[in-house]
């Protein structure tokens, strides 16, 4: 389990759209339910007044939830596409400084995700994650609606 985490974090922190952001994976959870990320404030994502560019914050929420999910439902045995499907991000503050994202998956969202794909091969769930400040201000709220989809219960649903 450490290697697949060790592996995945060094791939997400060398991923050319992370690395080149500055957005940096610190923290995996054993079961995958919580990623910490730290969007660096460098030369390379700031904009003329000297604040992260907004989409170095977007890119910083991307692509972790789908991540998270793939790995979670990989570790029941169990494939399924997922993505994000929408993001309605919120911009609170100017980023002055580097931010920090907490990204979490209750056990709830779990059994909500499985019921309903149990039931529909697919479902939609949405999360919301902010991105902090040093001071601890909200910089940045992602709503983000991810996709999941079981094409083998799709098929025994018929469609």
């Amino acid at each position: 389990m450490q290697t697949r985490k060790l592996l995945l974090k060094i791939i997400l922190n060398l991923f050319p759209p992370l690395l080149f952001n500055r957005i940096v994976l610190k923290e995996i959870s054993d079961d995958f339910t919580e990623m910490k990320v730290v969007l660096k404030k460098t030369l390379f994502n700031i904009n003329f007044h000297k604040t992260i560019f907004g989409g170095s914050i977007f890119s910083a929420f991307d692509p972790y939830l789908p991540t998270m999910y793939y790995h979670i439902f990989s570790k029941k045995n169990r494939k399924l596409i997922i993505w994000l499907k929408s993001a309605d991000i919120e911009y609170l503050k100017p980023a002055t400084s580097s931010l920090k994202l907490h990204f979490k998956i209750t056990k709830e969202n779990i059994q909500i995700v499985e019921k309903n794909l149990n039931q529909k091969g697919k479902f939609e769930i949405i999360h919301t994650v902010d991105a902090i400040n040093k001071e601890g201000l909200i910089c940045a709220k992602a709503k983000m609606n991810i996709y999941l989809r079981d094409d083998k219960i799709n098929k025994k649903l018929g469609f």
